[in-house]
């Protein structure tokens, strides 16, 4: 069951599996609520496997929260029951990755240009393409899975998120059409975002 847990969630659920099965049968209702939480983290820490999508995908399960074809922009928001791991949308090589120390307001604000981050730069067939990972009132740390000068394939995983965040992506905008808008429910590797404005992405 474990490998259905993400890397960095895993201790989380293990503790709280082991806790509640130790103080079950002497307090009862100290059990219950270790119970409670272990399947609050199994749900958030849950890690699924995907059928990777076509086009350019998205990096992050969650709801588009703004988009802007000016700046080849597509933003998610990811609340406490989405998926919290982030994939990468397309094939390419990681260039960077900077890690911000910052505020943890909530994930849906504008003052989120403040929080804690990570800045994933990959370099791709249609240029640099940029992943922010940032951090939001609850979530207080991303656990990167990759490295730099690490290929990646799409769909391949970049983190966990723990809990409530919120993911940038940036594209070339002249390379790409983003097919999606504010509101549109997103799946990590699987629904397509962007198309190449030369088909040569599958």
């Amino acid at each position: 069951m474990l490998r259905l847990i993400a890397k960095g969630g895993r201790k989380f659920v293990g503790l709280g599996a082991a806790v509640s099965v130790l103080t079950l049968p002497f307090f009862v209702y100290v059990g219950l609520a270790f119970v409670v939480l272990t399947s609050f983290f199994i749900c958030v820490f849950r890690d699924p496997k995907r059928e990777i999508g076509k086009g350019i995908v998205a990096p992050a399960d969650g709801t588009v929260r703004e988009v802007d074809h000016e700046k080849g922009l597509v933003s998610t928001y990811l609340a406490l029951r989405n998926v919290h791991v982030t994939r990468t949308p397309i094939e390419g090589v990681v260039l960077r990755t900077t890690h911000q120390q910052g505020r943890h307001l909530p994930a849906f604000t504008k003052s989120t240009t403040d929080n804690e981050r990570v800045e994933i730069s990959i370099k791709t067939k249609i240029g640099e393409v940029s992943i922010v990972e940032m951090t939001g009132a609850i979530a207080r740390r991303i656990v990167p899975y990759i490295r730099e000068g690490q290929n990646l394939n799409k769909g391949e995983k970049l983190s966990l998120i723990r809990f409530g965040s919120r993911v940038d992506l940036y594209l070339p905008p002249s390379s790409v059409r983003i097919l999606v808008s504010k509101g549109h429910r997103l799946h990590a590797g699987v629904t397509c975002i962007a198309e190449v404005c030369d088909g040569s992405v599958e």
